[in-house]
This record gives C-alpha cells, sequence and structure tokens, in this order.
C-alpha cells in the first residue's frame, strides 16, 4: 500500500524544503498549505513566520508580518515568544482551502505549535483526507510529531547531503504514483 502522506526530516540545511520545491515544480503542482519562512542567520534565526505555499507555484517572496509571525526573540540568547493564535488561525486556515490543490504542502511541523491544538486537529484532518501532503517534519521526539509519525498513511525520508537527490527522485516517483491513482 502507498502511502499518500510523505514527510522529509533531517538536520537543518540539507535541502528538505529545496526537495519539495523541486518536486513541485517538476511536476507543476497546484498547492495549498503552508511553509515557514525565516528571519536572521542561519541557526540564528529571530522570527520565524507561517506563509501559503502558494508561493512556491510562481516563485514569489513570501509576504511577512506581524500577524503571520509565530515565534520571535529579541537576541540568541533569550527565549522564543510565541503566538499561538497564528497556528489556530492562519494555520487552520491554509489546511482549509484545499479543493484545488493537488498537494498540501506542510513545510515544517516542529515544536513551536505544542499548544495549538485546533491547528493540530486540523493539521490531522489534512494527514486523514484524500489529498495528498507532502511536508517536513522537524527531527525530533514530542507528542504532536511523534503522533504523526505513527500513523499509518504516514511515510517518513531521512535526508542528508549525501542522499538528497536519491530521496528527491524517489518522492517525485510517490508522488507521481499517488496522483496518477487518483485520476
Amino acid at each position: 500500500m502507498i502511502k499518500k502522506n510523505i514527510f522529509l526530516t533531517g538536520s537543518v540545511g540539507v535541502g528538505k524544503s529545496t526537495i519539495i520545491r523541486k518536486v513541485i515544480k517538476q511536476l507543476s503542482l497546484n498547492v495549498s498549505g503552508f511553509s515557514v519562512d525565516r528571519e536572521g542567520k542561519k541557526n540564528d534565526w529571530n522570527s520565524f513566520y507561517l506563509v501559503e505555499a502558494s508561493s512556491y507555484n510562481n516563485d514569489e517572496q513570501s509576504k511577512k508580518s506581524e500577524f503571520n509571525r509565530f515565534a520571535f526573540r529579541n537576541d540568541y540568547s533569550k527565549n522564543w515568544e510565541i503566538n499561538i493564535q497564528v497556528f489556530d488561525e492562519i494555520g487552520v486556515q491554509l489546511l482549509t482551502n484545499i479543493d484545488y490543490a493537488d498537494v498540501v504542502i506542510m513545510d515544517e511541523l516542529g515544536r513551536f505549535e505544542l499548544s495549538a491544538y485546533q491547528f493540530q486537529k486540523k493539521v490531522e484532518e489534512v494527514l486523514a483526507s484524500d489529498k495528498p501532503v507532502l511536508g517536513v517534519i522537524k527531527d525530533e521526539s514530542n507528542a504532536f510529531l511523534d503522533k504523526i509519525r505513527n500513523r499509518k498513511d504516514v511515510q517518513i525520508f531521512r535526508v542528508t547531503l549525501e542522499n538528497r537527490e536519491e530521496v528527491y527522485k524517489e518522492v517525485l516517483s510517490l508522488i507521481k504514483q499517488i496522483l496518477s491513482m487518483k485520476e
């Protein structure tokens, strides 16, 4: 049985989101869902934003504002301030408008949404729907992420610098199979 929900995991910067963008572009997919945009220096981020995954379709810059910023800190030594409402309102909305999408993007699921229960419920609804999901899941353990990993309809690929081209080809092939079964 082909699992229709595909997640990539691995270290920061190995190319997980790049694989998703390449698959979307290669197959000319219409997508919905969300991606995470960042501000700051790599591994020293100071802000995270929830943005529409449809920006993957047209290579446009995602819109970042205080309304879709879900985590920020003033300096690296400070704890993150998290705005759960961004997940429970904007995140839920981005996962609701999926009717015309070939694939739903969830790039990335992690730890900041641990208290965003409406968002978590919506993620589970989409995973249980007939829409295929292509996403990134943070390489750590928590109740939310482990619940997704343990689903029977989820397949996870570990991406490394060495295997990312093979993972891309495998994911591309799987998405083609999943979409052809829906026709």
